[in-house]
């Protein structure tokens, strides 16, 4: 059984806008251990990339059977509010923003409010500004983004069938 998670960070990468992006997610366990995730994708956007990390982080969650709530931290306001201000709008209108035009990334848009829940806080964290977990996901978003080796924390008992 896994220890509780705590909190876990996101962030999402992109080497131009678009093109080759990452994201990287930091999972922080009550116990002091930490289990991080990363991808990549050839021809992407940073927006992109900050919603799969998001979904990735939630895809977890859900798979660890966990009913204490966590706290999810983003460094992507897109991302926070549009999970938490927009998307219930979004539905209602048929997936059109305020303006009429189509929502884009609905397909994520649409992955990430399947996987959210109540015991999900969603936080903003600016990036950058020497927040570990922000840092470390930066750090795996951007080696995937780049096609660069990164070593992730990856322990054999937090391995969870997503």
């Amino acid at each position: 059984m896994l220890p509780t998670i705590q909190s876990i960070y996101t962030d999402g990468a992109c080497s131009g806008n678009p093109g080759p992006g990452g994201w990287g997610v930091a999972i922080y366990f009550s116990d002091g251990s930490i289990y991080e995730l990363g991808g990549a994708a050839p021809q992407t956007t940073n927006n992109r990339m900050e919603l799969q990390a998001a979904i990735a982080a939630l895809q977890f969650y859900a798979a660890s059977a966990q009913q204490e709530p966590i706290i999810l931290y983003t460094d992507s306001e897109y991302v926070k509010n549009g999970i938490t201000k927009w998307l219930a709008g979004w539905e209602k209108k048929g997936w059109k923003t305020a303006a009429g035009k189509p929502v884009l990334n609905q397909e994520l848009w649409q992955a990430l409010g399947q996987l959210n829940n109540k015991r999900v806080q969603w936080r903003y964290v600016r990036g950058h500004t020497g927040n570990v977990g922000n840092e470390r996901c930066d750090a795996i978003a951007r080696a995937f983004s780049l096609g660069k080796a990164i070593t992730l924390q990856q322990p054999l008992q937090f391995q969870v069938k997503t």
